[in-house]
């Protein structure tokens, strides 16, 4: 009887969905087809446990990896576990050694590796440093002209005390190139030459040198996505970025000046240490995520539609535009996520943005476990409250979200609320509780019912010092005093939902 042999592109198919290398080399262990589908996958992800590391450490036989490369070897005859082991870094260049047709790689450290605590010594080794250039040259080389996308995850206790020429490699090696992710490491953007088919660009948790976002500029002109999470030692600039849309600003150090020229933004994003000046012209911008303490010594300005007189090109940015101190500016947006202790920023934006329709409100003064559990109130945040009143000019709100922050300082200063006459127009609102307070909580909410809302959300946080079945009784009987039908409760994983429409 012939036996049934299943075609190579359905094998590398099958192995494509795998994805994880552990798992693609035992798999390429089966058979000689299997073997040879594994050099033809396109899609893969590399994953560097703690345990490696400690094997390491400790001089234990690795074994999952070394079936990894005795597999890739090419060898049917596989070495005997407990064999002699090779170095990590070693071990992941004999894996991708004849995968020429890789798109997509995702190299990663455990994150349980990453979190542990180390020796000072540990600093001082490379065995685990996954932007060492003289290794991610061997690493990419079988598969530089085919791969697209790219994610590293370095060690950051090795990685972040040694410049890595990672962006020198990839720029001159993958020219194909279209979306790239580092993390945890220390970039020389110095020698990086142009990258023309990158269109997304993320860094999180780098230090890079003082003019790094200029070399983006310069060598970068495609980019649609830009997202700086947690990055030190950029200077600023004045840029320009032709086809940017999506915009994510977390500089961990101030800049002296930023000036960013963005003719196609529509959604920013900003988290980070305040520049002195910062200036982002956007003429289609409509979706702000702000979470920006400004001083009193800077200056923010989002320049949006009809933000640019008419003497200025679009494209232009002149010092005359920099002028103003403390103060913020923009116009026409439609949503804005609003999060930082001071509400005198965002007075100004939702005054300069009639049009807003949907508007997100909180204070950054809670903190969470891990698991998600809450913790307690941060007690250096100031606990303030925004402007209502400046809600009434917007024409088209919809939606008005109150995160658990923000409904901490409400629940403190109840007996402020009570003296606001006239409360805006909501339709829809979203509370995101943490109550302290069982009284104060019922009071706020009465007061927020009193508006014109016609569709009500209520999250409770389910570790709350105050529980949902303590609120239960009483938010039930303000719905039905406002005349909002009430839903069943869901138990969410650290939240209940409770919803009224």
């Amino acid at each position: 009887m012939s036996s049934f042999q299943l075609p190579l592109y359905i094998l590398t198919e099958i192995l494509n969905r795998v994805e994880d290398a552990v798992d693609i080399s035992k798999c390429q262990l089966v058979c000689k087809d299997f073997r040879d589908a594994g050099k033809s996958v396109r899609s893969l992800r590399i994953l560097v446990l703690n345990d490696y590391h400690e094997n390491a450490r400790s001089s234990i036989h690795m074994k999952s990896l070394s079936l990894a490369e005795s597999s890739t070897a090419g060898s049917s005859n596989t070495k005997k576990v407990g064999g002699p082991t090779l170095p990590i870094k070693e071990m992941i260049v004999r894996f991708l050694k004849g995968k020429d047709c890789l798109l997509q790689l995702r190299l990663e450290i455990d994150p349980k590796l990453q979190a542990k605590s180390v020796r000072e010594d540990e600093r001082q080794k490379t065995d685990f440093w996954m932007s060492d250039h003289r290794f991610l040259k061997q690493c990419v080389n079988p598969f530089a002209s085919t791969l697209q996308h790219l994610c590293i995850v370095d060690y950051g206790q090795q990685s972040i005390m040694r410049k890595s020429s990672i962006m020198s490699i990839l720029s001159v090696t993958c020219n194909r190139l279209k979306t790239l992710d580092l993390r945890n490491m220390f970039i020389d953007m110095s020698d990086c030459h142009r990258m023309t088919s990158l269109t997304s660009l993320t860094w999180r948790c780098v230090k890079v040198n003082g003019a790094a976002l200029r070399n983006v500029k310069d060598s970068m002109t495609n980019l649609s996505t830009l997202a700086l999470l947690g990055v030190f030692g950029a200077e600023g600039g004045n840029l320009t970025f032709q086809h940017m849309t999506v915009l994510c600003l977390g500089l961990s150090t101030p800049a002296e000046d930023l000036v960013m020229n963005l003719p196609t933004l529509k959604k920013l994003q900003l988290k980070m240490q305040c520049p002195k000046n910062l200036v982002i012209i956007a003429p289609v911008l409509r979706y702000v995520a702000f979470n920006l303490e400004v001083p009193e010594s800077s200056k923010v300005e989002l320049k949006c539609i009809d933000a640019v007189p008419k003497s200025t090109s679009s494209h232009t940015v002149t010092e005359s535009h920099i002028n103003y101190s403390g103060q913020v500016e923009g116009a026409g947006l439609e949503e804005l996520l609003y999060g930082a202790a001071s509400f005198i920023p965002m007075s100004s934006l939702v005054e300069k943005n009639p049009n807003l329709k949907k508007v997100f409100l909180d204070i950054p003064c809670m903190t969470l476990a891990e698991d998600g559990r809450f913790l307690a109130p941060l007690k250096d945040v100031p606990l303030s409250l925004p402007s209502f009143d400046h809600l009434h000019n917007l024409r088209k709100l919809e939606v008005l979200n109150i995160g658990p922050g923000l409904w901490y300082s409400l629940e403190a200063k109840v007996d402020t609320l009570i003296s606001v006459e006239k409360w805006p127009v909501i339709n829809t609102l979203y509370l995101h509780m943490i109550p302290h307070n069982r009284e104060a909580s019922l009071k706020v909410l009465g007061l927020l019912l009193g508006t014109s809302v016609t569709s009500l959300k209520i999250f409770i946080h389910s570790s709350s010092p105050v529980s949902r079945d303590e609120l239960a009784t009483g938010i039930e009987e303000q719905v039905s005093a406002c005349e909002l039908r009430s839903g069943n409760i869901i138990i969410c994983k650290h939240y209940y939902h409770l919803k009224g429409n």
